[in-house]
């Protein structure tokens, strides 16, 4: 009887052979982005620094990875001062916050896409981000510089960082993004998706003592594909788990 029943365990928990993203709810809700500084999957802890200290509870990121950030400002010798102007603290926060979210965060299992890139092979797209988040982030870096509305693609890197490329000036943001949700969707090239607070959606701030609230944001997301039969893996797997469940207590019997 144990031996069927961890059977059964395992055929629910471990991921099957085929992507990751599409068939498997427990791992989607456990796992970390394929990038070169992130953990396999998220595990505690006790040690991040500064503003990425949220996640310490269950992290895709490492004290060494969020030790850089403190360091450097910043990861992957990306450099938000392209135009020569230093960030504002108050603006450069919202920076930081936003890369400690996605170095750190092992909610975006649902939203992440395969990339061909150096420092990763996936990233995510389309993840809601609450509005008043957006708001906040915007009203406090609206006037900083910069040349592009789009800085996932079209920087110059041949100097080993981020500079403006030939023919692109400096201007406020803004001018070169408009208005909040436009500059919260675009700059990381559409990993964000502005959305209402009162729909579910990711927080960059919040309280760890109080809990991760991206939690359910995710979990909503992944029942969100299975009832829209978006992903009929899924509905496959989860078919099979229910039949061999059924078999499972029939034979107690």
């Amino acid at each position: 009887m144990h031996s069927t029943a961890s059977l059964l365990l395992l055929f629910i928990l471990v991921p099957s052979i085929s992507s990751r993203k599409s068939t498997n709810p427990v791992e989607l809700l456990n796992t970390c982005v394929k990038g070169i500084k992130h953990k396999s999957f998220p595990t505690p802890e006790d040690k991040l620094h500064n503003q990425c200290f949220l996640w310490q509870d269950r992290s895709c990121c490492t004290t060494n990875t969020t030790l850089d950030i403190k360091i450097n400002g910043g990861l992957y010798n990306f450099n938000w001062n392209h135009c020569g102007k230093a960030l504002q603290p108050e603006c450069a926060r919202h920076f930081v916050q936003d890369l400690c979210f996605y170095e750190c965060s092992p909610n975006l299992g649902p939203w992440l896409v395969d990339v061909n890139m150096k420092i990763r092979s996936e990233k995510a797209v389309h993840v809601p981000l609450c509005r008043s988040e957006c708001d906040h982030w915007w009203e406090d870096c609206k006037e900083e510089l910069t040349c592009l509305d789009n800085w996932g693609k079209g920087f110059n890197w041949t100097t080993g960082t981020n500079t403006c490329p030939t023919g692109k000036h400096c201007h406020r943001f803004q001018e070169v993004f408009h208005d909040a949700k436009s500059f919260c969707e675009q700059v990381w090239d559409y990993s964000w998706v502005v959305v209402p607070d009162d729909e579910l959606c990711m927080k960059l701030w919040f309280t760890p003592s109080e809990g991760n609230p991206n939690e359910v944001v995710a979990r909503a997301k992944i029942a969100d594909m299975i009832n829209n039969s978006s992903c009929p893996a899924l509905h496959t797997r989860l078919v099979q788990v229910l039949l061999l469940l059924c078999m499972w207590l029939l034979w107690q019997h």
